[in-house]
């Protein structure tokens, strides 16, 4: 698919957005306001970075990411939609995860106040109808003190359509091994680590000792804690009802081509989600929104 063309200068805002190729023809747009910055890619409306003016990273990209057409990067905030692993349809033909992470989208409008940086962010006609998907979708991106990301699905068949979603959201951690999720005490959760999947209920915060995959029937709170460090990040979600929490682990992480082995122990996966049981059935000419933001607190 062509990249979209691109022009910053047309939205008036040349102290704040900027260009940058991390391969040619691979546009990412780069935002520096009083608050933060960031960077996200044209590519799957895929963002990179994300930190608060004067505090470390929250959001982690490997050194070793791919920029590059049809690939999803490895790190930032992929966009799983409008299905969550394979396809519902057992298609093997497609993607994994949907196609919105490894598609271009269209940046439709930049807006600036005084809270921050508003982009929008439109997922062209033709992916969908190449995919067979009656969904169109919107991804909103408010650039700030804090982050929030608002995901617009919207119906645009006659029938009543069914789909998954997740923002797959890597945070940046100095070592897995001692952070913790707190937020999801009995709540209940599929684990996915194992030859078969099992149900088992959560007592106290999450732990990363190694491999984690797990499915949470949530819409808590959470809050992302390293021993090593003071600050603390909260993920609040409006619309979510699944919270996935991943980390590879060494055997599956040292595997990844586009994985550094040392970074494998450097950021967990706290995802904003609904899939499986809490996937949306969406009707006809209806539209879905969820939201997130994240905060940190020294």
């Amino acid at each position: 698919m062509p990249v979209p063309h691109l022009d910053l200068s047309s939205f008036g805002l040349p102290d704040i957005l900027s260009l940058e190729e991390p391969s040619p023809g691979y546009p990412v747009i780069r935002i520096s306001n009083p608050f933060a910055d960031a960077c996200i890619a044209l590519h799957g409306a895929h963002l990179t970075h994300f930190a608060p003016q004067g505090e470390e990273p929250v959001i982690f990209t490997s050194q070793d990411a791919v920029y590059r057409e049809g690939k999803a990067i490895r790190g930032g905030i992929p966009v799983c939609w409008p299905w969550f692993g394979a396809h519902p349809d057992g298609k093997k033909n497609l993607p994994a995860h949907g196609y919105a992470r490894t598609t271009f989208w269209h940046l439709v409008s930049v807006k600036n106040d005084a809270s921050g940086t508003h982009l929008l962010f439109s997922l062209p006609p033709q992916a969908d109808k190449e995919q067979g998907t009656k969904l169109s979708a919107t991804l909103e991106f408010s650039i700030g003190q804090t982050l929030t990301l608002k995901l617009t699905s919207n119906n645009i068949s006659q029938n009543t359509q069914r789909f998954s979603e997740a923002l797959h959201t890597y945070f940046a951690v100095d070592d897995s091994r001692h952070t913790e999720v707190s937020g999801l005490d009995g709540d209940h959760y599929i684990d996915t680590t194992g030859d078969k999947e099992t149900r088992k209920t959560q007592s106290g915060p999450v732990g990363f000792p190694g491999e984690i995959d797990r499915i949470y029937h949530s819409s808590s709170t959470l809050t992302v804690r390293e021993q090593t460090k003071p600050r603390a990040i909260t993920i609040n979600k409006d619309n979510s009802q699944s919270s996935i929490i991943w980390n590879p682990g060494e055997e599956k992480g040292s595997a990844m081509g586009d994985l550094a082995n040392d970074e494998i122990t450097r950021f967990i996966c706290a995802e904003s989600a609904n899939v499986r049981e809490q996937s949306i059935e969406l009707a006809a000419g209806a539209s879905h929104t969820l939201t997130f933001n994240i905060s940190t607190q020294a």
